[in-house]
């Protein structure tokens, strides 16, 4: 079969075509779904999706289409802002304001972009069911592959068809990781082959308005592997060249296959040389700005006005090379782009790149296009070595890296290897350049880098700045003691800068105190705050605050580190790293200060303004506070939620947020254990006692699971006994009093509520107050006080331990009332949780005393409107009014994340597979009262 679509025709695709056409009407039904097509460059895709989408906006479908750019793969959201269609210019505001906010000049704005890009297609998928289509996926920007990935995580409640159309190379992990993620495991896959030999000679037949093909002509297309667009360029050479004869039926060659060009590119050529030497100038001058690009780019890098560009720009669409595109034209054809730069010699090509960029940057064009041309410059090019690049990368250097940190790396890294040793300019870019590279998290580069520019310089602004960077790096991969000969070394240098000064001795206090030597880091912490008030530098009395915050933290007092850690956050500035890492420590601190609302509205507040972008270890450190957050809270599906979305950025973690990151997805997979189930998340021996309090605490319950309940007391003994964990050891106190009495270790049960104790007298945390009353009710054998340790408290988790060793206590008192009470409480807990494993331990416990725990019709429905949580419900009833997730967590201040594991709950319990769907279910339940009013949590954990 043959379709037609736009003058073109399809063969040998009736499958596929069908295949799309009908995700296209499931979406009209809205019923979202994601479709990827899979093959080699110029097999057919773009043609596939003319005919299979030809249909959409009859049925009443919104379609957003764009191609991707290998060269502006490293360009932030790239792909998605042109599938969108969101320019400066657009006629939407709120796509303007989108456009103009990756403009800003201040901290890359790219995640916050992306919040707003998520909230345009919800609110594109409220007026109409809409299909967004990626071609050549495979060159998109990560930061589009990201949004990709959330739109995907969309479909499943929203009518929103997702088409992507991919080759197989390059080989990208992005891209692997994209197409068999979790969020693409319901993804319709099409897969096109070359045509055969068959198909091959209908397509040409076709292409000729011929019956036929001759012999020599088929013999000729073997050439093209079955690729329809290389037959339909060797057709269209071979009928412009006069290589063609035509009977009525049959067209053929007229001269011997071996006698036709050498190769496609060289055919594309040909037809090129029909082009005025004006167009052809100008369109060889259009391939090296991209695949697409505007007018005005255009004119300033060929130096031709705009009115002289109409005649050339018209006789390119009309000769058909360029196609318009919305206020943009683009080749129509690769090979057409490919032809035009194979004409431009090789060696001539860096330097016309390098023309390019400074008439970017004259013509007022935008940091990134400019480096894109600078980037294209490099290789085999000596660009680098000139005095207006080199002071285009020290003024601009930092900004580019806040808006796509990796061509900042690329164009810095060769910027400083060209410049000579001597030009004062090398320093400055080294310390551009090593700032990004911790930046993105490549803390050993960092550290490479900082001990050349230290070894090389003699000059003191220069070596102070650098020790700063070394020492960070060296701290983020827990080489704490390294990081503190560093910074001592740089104060005491008798030349040191002050200002530089002052900030290395915030960072001497904060490294202290990693190493456990409290008394050392108070005194150092107030040296940095009295030497930065000194020297007036904002930045060194913000990094003195955060240390003297993380000082508080360890003497138990949360509240009096948050509050320290808004005074760093107001000195900070605009520093979006360091921004992000400290707010990470203060919704921790707001959480153990028993302040959950306060906790989440930071949360919130980052994660909609200050996120630096999508691919930042700053922001991984916020997602893994707000996990630990959420553990402790109860709601364990939103901590997973969030650290799989950290996960993402793991190799650019520093050691500790790894540490604490795996040790928490252990801790919880621990809890929800299943015996014949794979070990999840297992911890390295090496962390039981110096990793974090997870990967403590997950070792010591791999014992404990593991019938081995004497080495999680030596566990957690070592790690009580460590000044590292003083701050938090109270989160695990409870449970090594539990099992040291349980193996007969009565002093070792003695010593840790003592130690429990001590820390709770001398810290602020509601929860080191209620660890301390469950360790001595222990101790003492009183149940009473066992079970009211964490009444009032937020803390689903250990209160249900609570009660489970009340049950216990009481049970042994032969009070089997009140035994019974608190099991039956500590296992609903437990239940709603999913912590299988705390569920077979309590029983296992309970049993010898002859409690069972009832296992007959579950009180609360699994399915259905009635299965639905308070919080679910509260979710419900929003979507149902037609807020978009996004506006939902600001009315509910809570994390977009955490809205979207809501819904994905909602529709598993309702069965459905829309939001359209809820709000059709919610039409048939009563309101309880106006949508957004604060519905209380369940409560889960208090008496």
């Amino acid at each position: 079969m043959e379709v037609f679509v736009g003058g073109t025709v399809l063969v040998g695709r009736d499958d596929e075509v069908r295949r799309l056409k009908d995700a296209v009407r499931q979406v009209a039904h809205h019923h979202g779904g994601a479709v990827w097509i899979d093959g080699e460059p110029g097999i057919g895709k773009s043609s596939l999706l003319d005919a299979g989408l030809s249909e959409a906006e009859r049925l009443g479908c919104q379609v957003f289409r764009a191609c991707a750019d290998e060269l502006a793969r490293r360009w932030p959201l790239r792909a998605v802002l042109e599938c969108l269609r969101v320019t400066s210019d657009s006629p939407d505001p709120k796509r303007r304001a989108i456009r103009e906010l990756l403009s800003a000049p201040h901290a890359d704005p790219v995640a916050s972009a992306t919040e707003r890009l998520l909230t345009l297609v919800h609110g594109i998928c409220t007026t109409a069911p809409a299909i967004v289509v990626l071609d050549d996926i495979q060159w998109a920007d990560e930061a589009s592959l990201l949004v990709w990935h959330q739109l995907a995580r969309m479909t499943r409640d929203l009518p929103l068809l997702l088409v992507a159309a991919g080759s197989p190379a390059p080989r990208r992990a992005e891209i692997a990781k994209l197409r068999h993620g979790k969020a693409a495991e319901h993804a319709s896959v099409i897969a096109l082959k070359p045509l055969d030999a068959p198909a091959t000679a209908e397509f040409a037949a076709d292409l000729l308005d011929a019956d036929a093909t001759g012999p020599s002509l088929r013999l000729a297309l073997e050439a093209a592997a079955g690729n329809p667009a290389y037959i339909r360029e060797m057709v269209d050479v071979f009928s412009s060249g006069g290589h063609l004869t035509r009977s009525p039926d049959t067209a053929e060659l007229t001269s011997e296959p071996s006698m036709l060009p050498e190769s496609l590119a060289a055919a594309v050529s040909e037809r090129l040389r029909f082009l005025s030497s004006d167009a052809l100038e100008s369109l060889r001058v259009g391939a090296l700005l991209g695949p697409a690009f505007s007018a005005g780019d255009l004119s300033a890098v060929s130096g031709r006005p705009a009115l002289e560009l109409l005649a050339i720009v018209e006789e390119a669409v009309t000769c058909g090379f360029l196609l318009e595109s919305g206020t943009r034209l683009e080749f129509r054809h690769s090979l057409v782009r490919r032809a035009l730069l194979d004409g431009i010699p090789a060696a001539l090509r860096p330097a016309l790149h390098y023309q390019a960029a400074r008439a970017l940057a004259t013509s007022g064009a935008r940091i990134e296009h400019v480096a894109e041309q600078l980037l294209a410059a490099l290789p085999g090019s000596d660009v680098l070595d000139d005095d207006w690049v080199t002071d285009w990368l020290v003024h601009n250097g930092r900004p580019l890296a806040q808006r796509t940190p990796e061509v900042a790396v690329d164009l810095l890294t060769s910027a400083a290897e060209a410049v000579n040793s001597a030009n004062p300019r090398r320093d400055a870019l080294r310390l551009a350049l090593v700032g990004v590279l911790l930046m993105l998290g490549r803390l050993e580069d960092a550290q490479e880098l900082a001990e050349r520019i230290l070894a090389d310089t003699r000059d003191p602004a220069t070596t102070a700045e650098a020790n700063w960077y070394l020492a960070r790096s060296l701290s983020g991969r827990r080489m704490d003691e390294q990081a503190r000969t560093v910074v001592e070394r740089a104060i005491a240098a008798p030349d040191v800068d002050s200002r530089w000064a002052a900030r290395l001795r915030g960072l001497l206090a904060a490294t202290s105190l990693s190493l456990g030597q409290v008394d050392a880091a108070e005194t150092e912490a107030s040296e940095a705050l009295a030497a930065a008030r000194r020297v007036g530098d904002r930045i060194a009395l913000g990094v003195a605050m955060h240390a003297t915050g993380l000082l508080s933290a360890r003497r138990g007092d949360p509240a009096g580190a948050a509050a320290d850690f808004d005074l760093a956050l107001t000195e900070l500035g605009s520093d979006p790293d360091m921004r992000l890492r400290v707010s990470a420590d203060r919704i921790m601190a707001l959480s153990a200060a028993g302040k959950p609302v306060d906790a989440e509205m930071t949360l919130r507040e980052v994660l909609a303004g200050t996120e630096r972008s999508p691919a930042s270890p700053g922001l991984a450190a916020v997602r893994i506070a707000a996990a630990t957050h959420y553990y402790y809270s109860g709601r364990w599906n939103d901590a997973v939620a969030e650290l799989e979305a950290a996960m993402g950025l793991y190799d650019r973690l520093g050691t500790l947020q790894q540490s604490r990151l795996r040790g928490l997805a252990a801790v919880i997979a621990a809890h929800r254990y299943r015996r014949g189930t794979p070990e999840a998340q297992p911890v390295d021996a090496s962390e039981k006692v110096d990793g974090t309090r997870f990967t403590v605490l997950a070792s010591a319950m791999r014992s404990e699971r593991d019938g081995r309940p004497g080495d999680a007391v030596m566990t957690l003994s070592a790690a009580s006994a460590s000044a590292e964990h003083m701050g938090n050891r109270y989160t695990w106190l409870p449970r090594l009093v539990r099992l040291a009495l349980e193996t007969g270790d009565g002093s070792t049960a003695a010593k840790a509520t003592e130690m429990c104790e001590a820390d709770a007298a001398a810290g602020t945390a509601p929860g080191m107050t209620a660890a301390a009353q469950h360790c001595r009710g222990l101790l003492e054998a009183d149940p009473v006080k066992v079970e009211g340790a964490y009444r009032g408290l937020d803390l689903p988790p250990v209160h249900a331990q609570a009660l489970e060793d009340a049950a216990v206590l009481f049970a042994r008192r032969r009070d089997l009332g009140a035994a019974r009470a608190a099991y039956v409480e500590a296992t609903r807990i437990y239940a709603e949780l999913g912590a299988s494993w705390d569920l077979l331990r309590a029983d296992a416990r309970l049993r010898p005393h002859g409690m069972r725990r009832l296992r007959g019709r579950r009180a609360n429905a699994a399915t259905g409107w009635e299965a639905l949580t308070p919080a679910e419900l509260q979710v419900a009833w929003l979507v149902s009014d037609g807020h978009s997730n996004a506006d939902i967590a600001a009315r509910l201040f809570s994390s977009k994340r955490t809205v979207e594991a809501h819904v994905s709950r909602i529709l598993a319990k309702l069965g459905v597979r829309s939001r359209v769907e809820i709000a059709i279910e919610a039409t048939r339940h009563e309101r309880p009262g106006e949508p957004g009013e604060p519905v209380p949590q369940q409560d889960r954990s208090c008496g």
